[in-house]
């Protein structure tokens, strides 16, 4: 899994290389959990940015319910991200 994650990290990098100037995701295990911490900084502030999003161990049982739920929350990251490049341009305007 940690290549798929790599794999999906690498292609929002890439996705949104004009604004984010650091992005990174550290994958934890813990007490029947599954934690993605999700960080970045946008190049217009520098302002690192933190979310941590937790899923229950038991909701992914095997590779192919893995990748599906890994797959929507990188969705949900690219939302926080525009979400925060959003505000940044009304708050330039």
């Amino acid at each position: 899994m940690k290549a798929y994650v790599d794999g999906l990290s690498a292609d929002l990098i890439e996705q949104y290389k004009l604004y984010l100037e650091t992005f990174m995701v550290d994958l934890w295990s813990d007490a029947g959990f599954i934690e993605f911490r999700v960080g970045f900084a946008l190049r217009s502030d520098h302002k690192l940015r933190g979310q941590v999003f937790r899923i229950g161990a038991s909701e992914a049982l095997n590779d192919v319910e893995r990748r599906a739920i890994i797959s929507a929350l990188f969705l949900e990251i690219e939302d926080v991200i525009d979400e925060t490049i959003a505000g940044r341009l009304e708050a330039v305007n």
